[in-house]
């Protein structure tokens, strides 16, 4: 039976169509990295080509370097003079960061990634978020992940790229509204209140360790997608402990791992939701309340389905498994 499920952030509604469904193990689309070479003499990413691209970082320094940053040849954002028009249109001028975080070996995806690898990578994120905020200018960074052509990924070598962006994407402005409203009617963080519900619940917990759940979304736009949430309440990524960074390596290559294993390395993104910077001038600036109020989590969206006529007619994504069956699925049930 199909039903409307409302998102409790944003109020976005999603159709929960199990009738228009197949079995999960029948979503499996294509192999991302099957038959990628380790290297690729070709890949302007590869050991071998850093001339290629002008460098940022490299981590650690030297010839066996496992981490490389670099500006985006093709950035979609740039160091640009300023400007901004409110008339009868609103614009602003494209001013940001647009950087590719590299990784060392051209067929090995995150989730097969060594749990080292991935705490270096979440230790350059975290440096590069705090390096980014004393731009005054700058309202927000966004870190993403594109895994398969399917994903947007241009480039199969395993990368992640950071913007910087003037202004708070709708989406997040969207989520912080929906967590301070929450907060003051029930003066708690939303957040954390649906940890409690999941927990206790079970019925869409994935995963659970001392620090993280893994959820699969109740209103989950698309089969599979998947919330890391930490147990700590916190508005920012960067404000992680020590403790929680090494557990989050953990949970972060698990939960991949399990969507690599179960879909068959399918095509997916993944992106950090995080609370916009504290910038002095203006649109980064957020009060303590708002700050109480904001949980970030980190999302894993597979693409293994796509928009038709009702999605874009409508605003309202159809996903054709249930959360519940997702998550049994994952967990081998």
């Amino acid at each position: 039976m199909s039903e409307f499920r409302q998102n409790p952030i944003t109020k976005n509604w999603v159709l929960i169509a199990p009738t228009r469904g197949k079995r999960p193990d029948q979503y499996k689309t294509y192999s991302v990295m099957h038959g990628i070479p380790e290297v690729d003499e070709k890949c302007v990413f590869c050991p071998g080509n850093e001339h290629l691209n002008p460098e940022i970082l490299r981590a650690p320094e030297g010839k066996n370097w496992d981490i490389r940053i670099i500006p985006n040849k093709f950035a979609t954002l740039e160091h640009v003079p300023e400007y901004s028009h409110k008339e009868f249109y609103v614009s602003h001028s494209g001013n940001g960061d647009h950087e590719v975080i590299i990784t060392r070996a051209h067929n090995e995806p995150v989730a097969l990634q060594s749990i080292a690898l991935v705490e270096l990578t979440l230790r350059i994120f975290i440096s590069r978020i705090k390096d980014l905020s004393q731009h005054q200018k700058l309202a927000y960074v966004q870190i993403f992940h594109n895994h398969g052509r399917d994903a947007g990924a241009s480039i199969v070598h395993p990368h992640y790229q950071l913007i910087t962006t003037p202004i708070v994407p709708p989406h997040i402005h969207s989520e912080i509204l929906g967590c301070y409203h929450y907060f003051q009617n029930n003066k708690t963080c939303i957040y954390c209140d649906i940890i409690k519900e999941e927990i206790k619940v079970k019925d869409r917990l994935v995963y659970e360790s001392e620090h993280f759940v893994v959820i699969s979304a109740y209103a989950s736009r698309s089969p599979f997608e998947t919330w890391i949430l930490p147990k700590k309440h916190g508005a920012r990524f960067e404000d992680m402990s020590e403790d929680e960074i090494r557990h989050l390596s953990f949970v972060l290559k698990v939960t991949l791992g399990q969507l690599y294993t179960k879909l068959s390395d399918p095509p997916l993104n993944f992106y950090i939701h995080n609370m916009p910077l504290s910038g002095r001038d203006g649109a980064g600036r957020h009060s303590a309340h708002e700050e109480a109020a904001f949980h970030w989590h980190l999302t894993i969206f597979p693409r293994i389905t796509i928009w038709a006529g009702f999605e874009f007619a409508t605003g309202i994504p159809v996903n054709p498994i249930p959360p519940e069956v997702s998550t049994k699925f994952l967990k081998g049930e």
